[in-house]
């Protein structure tokens, strides 16, 4: 073998990014993240989350879940440049003391979203596009799967949770 050129850069590529808060019932949600958790299924400590975690389509077919999303995929559909889309999955987690999220990103997923349950102080990363955001109770962040995300390690005694889904391409 003989390497002629090795070239490492980054290239520019359009993304959607939006913020904003839902109509959410985080108590009800919070409980159900722990009850979640403690099923046999669940993804603890198995997934880029270093944390805890349910099964992959834990919310999927929460009706509760649902009511509130889509004001969300509403304002979706009347954007211009939006390709069909469907819920693919969605999970819920729970980050305590010393707990992060590693970098990764949702791909090949369309479309990826988190939902704050409460307050917290640790932020979500976009090191690509240099954003952090704070969870505030029910914000959330839907953005396009390629950009890679992360958390750095909860520091504080206080669990911060939050429901994560990925969109899919609608076939």
């Amino acid at each position: 073998m003989k390497l002629q050129k090795i070239t490492n850069d980054k290239v520019k590529k359009d993304y959607l990014l939006i913020e904003g808060f839902l109509d959410m019932d985080s108590t009800y949600f919070i409980k159900e993240i722990n009850k979640g958790i403690e099923e046999k299924n669940n993804n603890n400590f198995k997934t880029n989350i270093k944390g805890y975690m349910t099964s992959w389509k834990y919310f999927t077919n929460n009706k509760k879940f649902l009511k509130a999303l889509l004001p969300l995929f509403d304002y979706l559909d009347t954007l211009p440049n939006i390709q069909p889309y469907q819920l693919g999955d969605s999970w819920g987690l729970k980050q305590g003391f010393s707990n992060f999220t590693q970098d990764h990103d949702h791909s090949p997923n369309y479309l990826a979203a988190v939902i704050y349950l409460n307050e917290h102080k640790q932020v979500l990363i976009f090191p690509e596009i240099k954003k952090t955001f704070k969870p505030k109770k029910n914000s959330f962040i839907l953005f396009s799967s390629f950009l890679i995300h992360k958390t750095t390690r909860n520091l504080t005694d206080k669990d911060k949770y939050a429901i994560s889904i990925n969109i899919n391409h609608q076939h």
